[in-house]
């Protein structure tokens, strides 16, 4: 699916996911536009979604290019990324100023649904984490303000992995 005559605040109109491919052209069209921050909630960083060179530059562009940049990233499992390789990683080691990976306290919550937001505007979201059927808006600040109270809550009460931690001899 080609998003790119969709801008982030510009249409508000809830776009239907159904696959894999479609979730990734989202989620990267968003990170492509967004200018200082990025929230993802995933039970397991979606190798299939999120590891692809689009997504990992784009996240790369939003770091480097604002001082101001704000990248958190809540999972519940770090084992698949980490078996996986994810490229997510080794750029949140790269850019520890400005991305940051959190583990939630699954004491107090588990994560049903999965989402990424886009400069507190975009949003591609899925009820259920390990299923790809969803959404997309490109200007929908009302669900983003919604799903982003409950993320800083979870964000708050979560801490950095330490399976995703380098070794440094």
């Amino acid at each position: 699916m080609d998003f790119s005559e969709y801008k982030i605040g510009e249409q508000d109109k809830v776009i239907h996911l159904d696959t894999m491919d479609e979730n990734r052209s989202a989620v990267t069209a968003i990170a492509q536009q967004c200018h200082r921050t990025l929230q993802i909630q995933s039970y397991d960083l979606d190798p299939l979604i999120y590891d692809n060179s689009e997504f990992i530059e784009a996240v790369r562009q939003i770091a480097v290019n604002s001082t101001r940049a704000n990248i958190q990233i809540l999972i519940e499992d770090a084992r698949k990324i980490i078996g996986h390789g994810h490229r997510i990683i080794e750029l949140t080691r790269q850019l520890t100023s400005y991305m940051e990976i959190r583990k939630i306290n699954t004491d107090l919550k588990t994560l049903p649904d999965a989402f990424l937001i886009g400069d507190e505007t975009a949003v591609v979201y899925r009820r259920q984490t390990q299923r790809y059927e969803g959404f997309v808006n490109f200007n929908d600040r009302g669900r983003c303000r919604q799903l982003l109270t409950d993320f800083k809550d979870s964000w708050e009460k979560a801490a950095p992995d330490p399976e995703l931690r380098r070794l440094h001899i």
